[in-house]
């Protein structure tokens, strides 16, 4: 299966690893990392289902000691879109304006 990044989300991911850098310890970095490679590989290798479901016929996975939520889609038998990493820490109604874009 082939996992492909929309623009939110490769925005979201960088303003988290900026935030982070200020932040938190290079380990709790790597840790964050670490966790959204381990889910993009999980869903390469179709395991989508494992993830919890969301709206917007969406899953997601807690990331980075749970502290960023990594939001994606199935948008056929083989593509994934991630479509966002939100901060869990963050007005949870900005969830919903960012998935729509």
């Amino acid at each position: 299966m082939r996992v492909v990044f929309t623009k939110v989300a490769e925005s979201s991911y960088e303003r988290i690893l900026e935030f982070l850098a200020i932040t938190w310890t290079e380990r709790e970095m790597e840790i964050f990392v670490n966790d959204a490679e381990v889910v993009e590989q999980n869903l390469k290798e179709g395991r989508y289902l494992m993830y919890q479901k969301s709206r917007f016929k969406t899953r997601s996975a807690l990331i980075g000691k749970n502290h960023v939520r990594m939001f994606f889609r199935k948008e056929n038998k083989e593509l994934i879109k991630v479509l966002l990493f939100f901060d869990m820490r963050e007005d949870p109604q900005k969830i919903l304006e960012l998935l729509k874009q």
